[in-house]
């Protein structure tokens, strides 16, 4: 399956899960399967930002890594350039986003694929559900801007997508996520920038039916860390750009 280059390379990224570690690269067994079984080859970018001793030694040893994925270690401490870095060192055509402590329903990257691939220009696929589990409990439906109703003033005060991501490479690549600078600056939520920032580039964003992100809540995490710490999004096109929103729904509905 691997004697050719990966159509889809998932980055999960590392950082102090530990254990947990474990249990959601067990997990993914379940997603390398499926795109198996539908003849789709998939590497896994594993990629350890200044994770520590066990996530790591987790990580290098588990059984679910093949030779067709790559474990790659930065020094960025940050979630946004660890993202960069794996899509730096992805070989697939089409880039996921994953969390290290996180779950997926098996289907996601073979069902976001086939998805993306019904689309002329390139878009942003989302799991239709965010089930969320640990510190708290509640399942969302997430936001798609092709078949429900969408206000682009609703990016302005809340984050209506979530950090799992799909698409191609070159989305990826053309726009970076941006380093939070939390305690510089006061800017976080990388993913709520880098979703209106594609957003800006007339990148529409959906979601795959019947797909589900298990989004572990933790007590204490980055979000709850930025809240805490009263972070505000980093300055984006999208907000230079107010009367492209109406332009931009047009063509989503188009």
């Amino acid at each position: 399956m691997y004697s050719t280059t990966p159509t889809i390379s998932q980055i999960v990224t590392f950082h102090s899960e530990g254990v947990l570690a474990h249990f959601t690269l067990s997990s993914l067994t379940r997603v390398r399967e499926y795109a198996s079984r539908q003849k789709i080859p998939i590497e896994f970018v594993l990629t350890l930002d200044r994770a520590d001793e066990l996530t790591k030694h987790i990580v290098k040893n588990h059984p679910f890594v093949t030779k067709g994925d790559q474990i790659i270690e930065v020094n960025h401490g940050d979630l946004a350039l660890s993202r960069n870095s794996g899509v730096e060192a992805a070989r697939g055509e089409y880039i996921g986003t994953m969390d290290g402590d996180d779950y997926y329903s098996s289907n996601w990257p073979v069902a976001a694929l086939e998805l993306a691939k019904t689309f002329e220009d390139p878009v942003v696929i989302h799991p239709e559900l965010c089930v969320a589990f640990g510190a708290s409990y509640s399942v969302t439906r997430i936001t798609d801007m092709i078949k429900d109703p969408f206000s682009f003033a609703v990016c302005l005060s809340h984050h209506p997508w979530i950090s799992c991501s799909f698409g191609i490479r070159e989305i990826y690549l053309a726009h970076p996520y941006h380093r939070t600078d939390l305690k510089e600056t006061g800017f976080g939520y990388e993913d709520w920038h880098w979703n209106v920032e594609v957003l800006a580039h007339g990148i529409v964003h959906a979601s795959a039916p019947n797909t589900a992100l298990f989004y572990r809540r933790k007590a204490e995490s980055m979000v709850t860390t930025m809240v805490s710490a009263g972070a505000i999004i980093r300055p984006s096109a999208f907000y230079d750009r107010v009367e492209a929103w109406a332009e931009i729904n047009t063509d989503a509905r188009s």
